[in-house]
């Protein structure tokens, strides 16, 4: 005859339907917290790409007083690090034969027909690159100590209005450039822009609402009424796609900032 058993010695285990249900919790769990950590993880980099294209508006603001300091890069400038082409060596029209034309008449010039977007827009690039030049720290005959060098944000106008994977090598690019669109500001609406050549004084007509066919400004600064150019430059975060992908394609910029450009 078996002895009785102890009832408080008796541990019986989990039932296979409490297993499958704890499972099952844990999994809802998990899959939630992944969820939460991928939105953090979206917002964080968004953060960080707000915070780039802030950090490149005054250097945009300076180089739309100053254009001459915006670097020119064309294909084969885009893969030299200390790459000496500016603007006014891209070839275009903008000082109207004369070398010592104001700044103004060179923005102008670079503006004037950025209406709204694609082709009638400009497009600037906006990137954080390292200086590298021979006088800078080496870690051996021919490997420069990137990481230890100085870092500047460049503004540059490129050659086919795209900022490709050789500039990011060539220019030591550091994290992901910022491509701005620049167009005219609504801020020109109901203003008299142009100047009679006869009394020199602003024309009755003033500037009509977007969307505008033409550029509802005259084609030379000299004819431009008014003391100041106000532009939109919207910035986004380029993946060094190519300008037929990007030109017209309906994206949220990451900031959006007025600027108006005194004479």
């Amino acid at each position: 005859m078996n002895p009785p058993r102890n009832p408080s010695s008796v541990r019986p285990g989990f039932s296979l339907v409490e297993v499958t249900l704890a499972i099952g919790i844990v999994g809802v769990a998990i899959l939630s917290l992944v969820g939460i950590l991928g939105s953090t993880f979206q917002q964080v980099d968004e953060i960080m790409q707000t915070n780039r294209a802030l950090s490149g508006v005054t250097r945009l603001i300076g180089a739309l007083d100053n254009p001459r300091s915006i670097v020119y890069l064309d294909a084969a400038g885009e893969k030299v690090p200390n790459n000496s082409k500016y603007l006014m060596d891209a070839g275009l029209p903008l000082d109207g034969g004369n070398p010592s034309v104001s700044n103004f008449d060179i923005a102008y010039r670079l503006l004037q027909g950025a209406r709204d977007n694609g082709d009638s827009a400009v497009w600037l690039y906006v990137y954080e690159r390292k200086i590298v030049s021979f006088e800078n720290d080496k870690t051996g005959a021919n490997a420069y100590a990137l990481f230890s060098n100085p870092s500047m944000i460049e503004v540059a106008y490129c050659n086919g209005k795209n900022l490709s994977l050789d500039a990011f090598s060539g220019r030591n690019i550091i994290g992901t450039p910022m491509r701005v669109r620049l167009s005219l500001s609504k801020l020109l609406v109901g203003q008299r822009a142009t100047i009679n050549t006869t009394t020199f004084e602003p024309e009755t007509t003033k500037v009509a609402a977007p969307p505008w066919g033409t550029s509802p400004i005259p084609a030379l600064p000299k004819d431009y009424a008014l003391a100041y150019l106000p532009v939109v430059a919207e910035f986004f975060s380029h993946d060094y796609s190519l300008y037929e992908s990007f030109k017209t394609k309906s994206e949220t910029p990451l900031l959006v900032q007025n600027i108006v450009i005194s004479r």
